[in-house]
């Protein structure tokens, strides 16, 4: 290969990797935004539409994507609005949702597969992982939070199944997880192959 078609082919990847960090910069911003409407009834219960950005995250770029969108939202998010202290453990259950998406959603959009990421994350993790935190941060009681996030539990699980299978259509009719490299494409070298556009 030629010094040339190298460095081509370099600036490519960097410009591939620019773009796909765009991207998981606007997916993060777009959580941390989101973060700013939830809902919070009392300190045990959250209503939030940040599992949007997340999906989409994890549909394109698999557990990476989701985890590093999840992750990096929460941390942001307790320090635009402070709604208590960044705690490491709750932070790392959020990371661990994201990589549930992804493992599951990644290039799928079977509703399967959404009511199975849906179930794990909310009637599992945040059912009962995370009420295990808050009783070891703030004290609260462990079984009483378990009894009093039932309406968040109800209302997260159909909201995910309603609104992430129009999202990941919405992905795939645009075909998104194509788009991205096909934009950064445009300038490819040219294979040996080809022949010159001025070659009879």
């Amino acid at each position: 290969m030629s010094k040339n078609n190298r460095s081509v082919k370099s600036k490519i990847n960097v410009k591939a990797s620019t773009v796909h960090i765009a991207v998981l910069g606007l997916l993060t911003a777009l959580a941390t935004a989101l973060a700013l409407f939830t809902i919070r009834p009392n300190e045990s219960i959250k209503i939030s539409l940040t599992f949007i950005p997340v999906a989409i995250a994890a549909y394109i770029y698999g557990p990476v994507g989701g985890g590093t969108v999840a992750g990096l939202a929460d941390i942001i998010g307790c320090i635009v609005k402070p709604s208590g202290m960044i705690y490491p453990p709750i932070t790392l259950t959020e990371i661990l949702i994201g990589v549930i998406f992804g493992l599951l959603l990644h290039k799928n959009r079977r509703f399967p597969r959404i009511a199975l990421a849906a179930g794990i994350t909310q009637l599992i993790i945040s059912a009962f992982v995370t009420p295990l935190w808050l009783h070891l941060l703030y004290g609260m009681d462990y079984v009483l939070l378990l009894w009093t996030r039932i309406p968040q539990l109800a209302i997260m699980v159909s909201a995910e199944l309603i609104v992430i299978p129009l999202i990941l259509k919405t992905l795939e009719k645009i075909n998104i997880e194509k788009l991205l490299p096909g934009i950064l494409q445009k300038s490819a070298v040219p294979s040996k192959n080809a022949s010159p556009k001025n070659e009879p």
